[in-house]
């Protein structure tokens, strides 16, 4: 079983969705979910340290709520 990201993680790969699906608005929202957590994972490898604003934690946080509810 795959382990799942923390919140800052999982706001960090949403910020890089954002930035990705404005960058390359052809892309699918599986594609370009995909090709954020990759380039997260790469660059996390690559010893760089993620961060991301206050904000988009607190979004990350009730996206990740409303998904469990429904």
């Amino acid at each position: 079983m795959p382990t799942r990201p923390g919140l800052v993680a999982e706001a960090a790969i949403a910020v890089l969705a954002a930035r990705l699906s404005y960058e390359m608005p052809g892309l699918g929202q599986d594609e370009i979910t995909r090709i954020a957590r990759a380039q997260a994972a790469e660059l996390t490898r690559a010893g760089f340290h993620i961060t991301v604003p206050v904000a988009a934690v607190a979004t990350t946080a009730r996206r990740l709520k409303a998904e469990r509810n429904t």
